[in-house]
C-alpha cells in the first residue's frame, strides 16, 4: 500500500511539473503570434527601404489582417506576461519586437533587392482574391529550436519572409541571352 502510494504522489508529482512547463510553453496559437510579428516586421522595414509600391502594400496588408493582427499582438503579450510576470513579460515583448526589427533591417542590408522582391511576393500571396487567415498565412514560417523568446520551450521563430511565399517563383528566359548563349562565337 506504501509503495501505491508513493506511485501515486509521483505521479502527481510528475503531472504537476507537466501542468507548470505547459504554463511556460507558447501555445499553438502564441506561436502564430511570434510568426505574424515576424513577417509583419519584415514588411513594416520593407515598406520604409522599397519604396512607394512597397509602402502602399504594407497599408493594405495592414488594413486587411488588422483585427487579426491586433488579436495576435495581444496573444504575444499575453504569452511574454504569463510566462515571465507582468514587469518582465512586457520588457521581454518590447525586446522581441526590437530583436525583430533588427534582424529585419540586417536581412535588408545584406539584400536589399532580394529582400524587396520577397517582400513583394508575401504581400501578393496576403492579399490574394482568395484571402488565407493570418495564422493560416504565417503558418509556414519556420520555427527553429533555439535560445529564444520563450527559454523553457526553446521557441525562436526564424524572421523569414520565406515561409509566408505561397508562389512559387519561375524564371522565364531571356529571349536575348537565350539567342547569344546558342550563337556560335565571333571570329576575330
Amino acid at each position: 500500500m506504501a509503495g501505491g502510494c508513493a506511485l501515486l504522489l509521483c505521479l502527481a508529482a510528475t503531472g504537476e511539473a507537466e501542468a507548470k512547463k505547459a504554463l511556460k510553453c507558447a501555445t499553438p496559437q502564441e506561436v502564430s503570434a511570434m510568426q505574424a510579428a515576424s513577417v509583419q516586421q519584415e514588411l513594416m522595414d520593407a515598406a520604409l527601404t522599397c519604396g512607394a509600391d512597397a509602402r502602399d502594400n504594407y497599408n493594405a496588408f495592414q488594413t486587411s489582417f488588422g483585427p487579426e493582427l491586433r488579436r495576435s499582438d495581444k496573444s504575444l503579450l499575453t504569452m511574454f506576461r504569463r510566462v515571465q510576470g507582468f514587469a518582465k513579460g512586457d520588457a521581454a515583448y518590447n525586446l522581441f519586437k526590437t530583436e525583430l526589427a533588427s534582424k529585419a533591417e540586417l536581412k535588408r542590408i545584406h539584400g536589399n533587392q532580394d529582400f524587396c522582391t520577397a517582400a513583394t511576393l508575401v504581400v501578393s500571396a496576403a492579399l490574394a482574391p482568395e484571402k488565407p487567415t493570418l495564422a493560416d498565412f504565417v503558418s509556414g514560417v519556420p520555427v527553429a529550436d533555439a535560445a529564444g523568446a520563450i527559454d523553457s520551450c526553446d521557441i525562436q521563430v526564424a524572421v523569414t519572409l520565406q515561409g509566408a511565399m505561397a508562389t512559387v517563383i519561375v524564371p522565364k528566359p531571356n529571349p536575348q541571352r537565350t539567342a547569344s548563349a546558342s550563337a556560335p562565337p565571333a571570329v576575330p
